[in-house]
């Protein structure tokens, strides 16, 4: 004879996740998972920034290098533009014999107005 019991019919569904349990982990996700596409976000917007940043700094450092090489007395106000850059180079003497040398850079970034200035001297000797 032969036992029927191991040829049950399977038990009831309770293997498996409910419609509800799968809502539940969807939200709890969602909740986890927005934040951080809002910090990748910044993150990106950052670098962006920065980047700006390093170009108009060394528009003007290049625009200060170039006039300190004329030398003491031969350095003069200059401005230009590059890209979406906007420098202004000015000299003033402070005092006999030693000059100083303002280079600001200026240019709009996601429509605010932004500004690095670089400031240095020169002397006669």
């Amino acid at each position: 004879m032969t036992d029927r019991r191991h040829d049950a019919t399977p038990p009831p569904a309770s293997a498996g996740f409910s419609l509800v349990e799968i809502m539940v982990v969807l939200v709890i996700l969602a909740v986890g998972l927005l934040p951080l596409a809002f910090v990748q976000t910044r993150a990106q917007q950052n670098v962006h920034d920065s980047g700006r940043l390093s170009e108009a700094i060394a528009l003007a450092e290049q625009h200060m290098e170039s006039i300190k090489s004329v030398g003491f007395g031969n350095a003069a106000a200059d401005s230009g533009a590059v890209n979406n850059f906007q420098w202004r180079a000015d000299v003033q003497n402070v005092s006999p014999g030693l000059d100083q040398i303002s280079v600001r850079v200026d240019w709009t970034d996601r429509g605010r107005p932004q500004r690095v200035t670089v400031v240095n001297l020169i002397s006669f000797r």
